[in-house]
């Protein structure tokens, strides 16, 4: 396939076949291929396998949810204590609201919106204190601004998934996840700029603007979830919704310094969700911290908060850490393994476990991730592609395009594979509680940037972005990004801990447990 006489030649018999036509546009096919020749030359190369395809780990059978304790207030600012104050009547949703939409106008040139409307934000706030007022209880998220990421229905906003390839959804109720959220009490803060289609990871949208990293210009935010990051790090709100399937909710977070978490696979409904690879897809949130962030999930995901978020005085007993021996170390920035390797020696200091880990099949994540993400992308925005491809930013445009050229058995290869890593994966957990490793291999490249230097080489950017955080993805294992402190450039660093499927509150609970030691870190 990659002779450079033959390639071009393979692009043009697929298209004509497909009826696609644009041949003009085949030194662009061909050059993005070639973005990931490496990971398409190591998937032919490796092995069929016979595992059969699923979508899902099994959740173990020794999996036990965390006992219920009372919610406590959270420190000035977090969504924990800004509900508190709500619920004790100490301040009303429509102070807090004038307090957002000033905020959220005064960062109007960061491009974190693609839809913000003041007055429906005060309208709703007057009616959670109308409902207030009657003695009713808001909920465990009363009158906390919620921004969510424009991939989602949210009633009285255009859903557009950032883009104008297809008309924006207006006739629509809540999506179940934002539903949740108002039942909580949560006051929506409006819909959150993302890389367009949620398929990238740069943040850079060409309809609605490049998301500005939050004390960081020049340099990008991540993708997809831009907006969601941003508008947690520039102080808007505590929380933000945002949807992952390579990273989106992960990688901005590490990149600017948020906390984000992608749960287990299908733990949060993604029904009135667009998709992007429906496999690979998850809903999540973003916040400021470990307990704003579990506060979140227990509500989008229809949970008891009393159960996700953990107490305060967290007491976790001793903790084994699995460090992985093989792919999560390899090729990273070196200042980024040395502040991981600081934090490993002062959890071990507190006496958990460092536990090194041999992951097999690990590393077949990128080739695999490529043939699924592919396909399933470019079946899901075919038709926009067919219609449109003119109004489509050409990065998408032309990531969507070169799905086609990928092989069905190729895809059926991958899905294959996929299990056999999964497995692997959930089997760790019979000697760890949880995975820890670096969240992103650099720090948030500069802007325009299409390649990153790591370790003295040179990688294609959103390869060495994601190889991290797919594996994760691609098996459906909750994980979550903590931010741990700077670069000597000041530029955010993420650590990563992953679990077992179906293990999200433990997962949250040994977060804010690494939390707690990494603030001792920092001082």
């Amino acid at each position: 396939m990659w002779k450079s006489k033959d390639l071009p030649e393979l692009l043009r018999a697929v298209a004509q076949y497909r009826d696609y036509g644009h041949l003009d546009r085949i030194p662009q096919w061909e050059e993005r291929l070639r973005v990931n020749e490496l990971e398409l030359r190591q998937f032919a190369a490796l092995p069929h396998e016979d595992a059969q395809p699923q979508f899902t780990a099994g959740l173990p059978a020794a999996a036990e949810k965390p006992a219920a304790v009372p919610l406590s207030d959270g420190a000035p600012g977090t969504a924990l204590a800004i509900a508190a104050s709500v619920r004790r009547g100490e301040v009303s949703v429509s102070e807090i609201a004038e307090a957002y939409i000033a905020r959220a106008e005064a960062a109007a040139d960061m491009n974190l919106f693609t839809a913000f409307d003041a007055d429906l934000v005060r309208k709703e706030a007057r009616e959670l204190d109308d409902r207030a007022a009657k003695g009713e209880d808001l909920g465990p998220l009363a009158g906390v601004p919620v921004p969510v990421k424009d991939y989602m229905f949210v009633r009285g906003y255009p859903r557009t998934g950032g883009t104008k390839a297809m008309p924006a959804s207006l006739d629509h109720d809540d999506a179940p996840v934002v539903a949740n959220l108002r039942k909580a009490g949560a006051l929506i803060g409006g819909m959150t700029n993302l890389h367009e289609l949620a398929y990238g990871a740069t943040g850079i949208n060409p309809h609605f603007g490049a998301v500005a990293n939050p004390g960081h210009p020049g340099h990008i935010i991540g993708g997809s979830s831009s907006g969601s990051a941003g508008a947690v790090v520039a102080g808007l709100a505590p929380v933000a919704v945002g949807t992952d399937t390579s990273g989106s909710i992960r990688l901005p977070s590490a990149l600017c310094g948020a906390t984000g978490f992608k749960p287990s696979y299908e733990s949060i409904s993604r029904e009135g969700v667009m998709p992007l690879a429906w496999s690979l897809d998850h809903v999540g949130p973003i916040a400021g911290n470990v307990r704003d962030a579990a506060l979140l999930f227990a509500v989008m995901a229809g949970r008891t908060p009393e159960t996700c978020v953990p107490p305060s005085d967290l007491k976790t007993g001793r903790l084994r850490f699995g460090k992985p021996t093989n792919h999560f170390y390899e090729e990273v920035d070196g200042e980024i393994l040395s502040r991981l390797e600081t934090l490993i020696t002062l959890l071990a200091g507190e006496g958990h476990a460092i536990v090194p880990t041999p992951l097999s099949a690990v590393e077949n994540c990128l080739p695999i991730h490529v043939q699924t993400v592919s396909a399933e992308a470019s079946q899901a925005y075919w038709q926009a592609l067919a219609e449109h491809p003119e109004l489509l930013g050409e990065d998408v445009r032309v990531r969507l395009e070169v799905g086609q050229f990928l092989a069905a058995v190729d895809y059926v290869k991958a899905q294959r594979l996929r299990t056999v890593q999964r497995e692997a994966l959930q089997a760790a957990f019979a000697d760890v509680d949880v995975l820890i490793t670096p969240t992103i291999a650099t720090t948030a490249p500069k802007i325009g940037a299409t390649s990153v230097i790591i370790d003295g080489a040179e990688r294609p950017l959103h390869p060495a972005l994601t190889r991290f955080t797919t594996p994760f993805n691609q098996s459906g294992l909750p994980a979550i990004t903590l931010p741990c402190g700077v670069n000597s450039a000041g530029l955010p660093i993420g650590v990563q801990l992953a679990g077992a499927f179906g293990s999200d509150e433990q997962l949250l609970r040994i977060a804010a447990e690494v939390e707690r030691v990494i603030a001792k870190m920092l001082g």
